[in-house]
């Protein structure tokens, strides 16, 4: 079994790469997972020696190169140079993998607001890019390709290339206090901009019907005339035309991921699952069947607290596409696990279950602690 941590530029260079090297080899950890496309984040950082907190819009930590179209990633304001880059040539034997987001960047869509999501009431949600757009497809597949050819990665990950979610939530302090259940935020994060209907119309689909049946059903949600815990699936079964237009968003997000395949050249390609629920990617427009034949691996970011719950996860996920390696990621801190001793029991029962890389979220953010029981867990007793 293999090991990465996710991280995050700053602490690496606030810390020094060769020190967090060193580091790293100590907790057994063979692989850095760099955030290089990011969204917006405070992080609260426990251990960093410089701060204890860093705010950034959405940025990249790398210098852009050619070949973008009217989207572009956006260098955080603060970065001197190319932060990818000065980690990369202070890694050793440590690999670099790219920790890549997509479609969730409010930056480009307050920016941009006619490549965004949009609901089936006209509400532009300027979260999330849609991948349905022309131009968006153009940025995700310019970017894997900026990526792959600087030869800095042994893989690069994908974390919502795809549409956002599937909720219609995402901003940074977002209210809501109706109940809307998994149904109500499906209906409400499902897309109706301009290129989803487009290409649902070329499959013969009604997409006015479409959207009136789903603007009304969310309504109904929301009165509590629908039930909020009634399952998507059970109301999809009775909404053939939506069914059918969900079906196409599917097979548009499974086309534009064959691009990313030749983009990504020789450098393996993952994609993060699991959300909004494990199982339930085809909420956010990813057939993970369909997918299979673009992707190397799956990564399940399985944030439980519990053996029981990680591997129900894990299960849930495999069964959708299992000819497909599936790789699990922990949080071994708050919320989620809280003790040693059951991060080590986690792992023990991935690694029964042949899972071949587990990744740890995220070494700025986790205290001393939690480092102490990764060592644990990646060294285990007779091993």
């Amino acid at each position: 079994m293999e090991f990465a941590l996710w991280a995050y530029p700053w602490d690496l260079l606030d810390e020094g790469p060769t020190r967090v090297t060193n580091r790293l080899d100590e907790l057994g950890v063979g692989e850095v997972t760099l955030a290089t496309n990011y969204h917006t984040v405070q992080a609260f950082a426990p251990h960093n020696p410089e701060r204890r907190t860093f705010f950034a819009r959405a940025s990249s930590y790398f210098e852009p190169g050619e070949g973008y179209g009217r989207l572009e990633p956006v260098p955080y304001e603060g970065m001197t140079g190319d932060w990818v880059a000065d980690i990369a040539a202070e890694l050793g034997d440590v690999r670099l993998n790219s920790w890549t987001v997509g479609c969730h960047n409010s930056r480009l869509g307050m920016q941009h607001p006619d490549v965004t999501l949009t609901s089936a009431h006209g509400d532009d949600l300027v979260f999330g890019l849609c991948p349905s757009n022309p131009d968006v497809q153009e940025y995700l597949v310019a970017l894997v390709h900026d990526l792959a050819v600087r030869e800095h990665f042994d893989r690069i990950e994908l974390e919502t290339f795809d549409y956002f979610y599937g909720t219609g939530f995402g901003w940074h302090h977002q209210k809501i206090h109706a109940q809307l259940g998994t149904l109500g935020e499906f209906l409400f994060g499902l897309c109706f901009c301009d290129h989803c209907r487009e290409n649902a119309e070329d499959a013969g689909i009604d997409t006015d019907d479409v959207r009136t049946t789903v603007a009304d059903a969310l309504d109904s949600v929301i009165a509590g005339s629908t039930p909020h815990d009634l399952s998507p699936e059970l109301w999809l079964r009775e909404h053939g035309a939506v069914a059918e237009y969900v079906g196409v968003r599917a097979e548009t997000l499974a086309d534009l991921y064959a691009d990313f395949a030749v983009a990504s050249g020789q450098t393996p390609l993952g994609y993060y699952v699991g959300a909004p629920e494990p199982g339930r990617e085809w909420m956010l427009g990813a057939d993970l069947e369909q997918l299979s034949e673009h992707v190397d691996y799956y990564c399940l970011p399985a944030y439980e607290s519990s053996t029981a719950e990680v591997m129900d996860a894990y299960q849930a996920v495999d069964a959708l596409s299992p000819d497909v390696p599936l790789h699990v990621g922990l949080l071994p801190g708050h919320p989620a696990i809280h003790d040693e001793e059951t991060l080590v029991d986690i792992v023990d029962a991935l690694r029964a279950a042949g899972v071949p890389r587990v990744s740890f979220y995220n070494y700025g953010l986790l205290p001393e602690q939690s480092l102490d029981w990764i060592r644990a867990a990646t060294n285990p007793a007779g091993l």
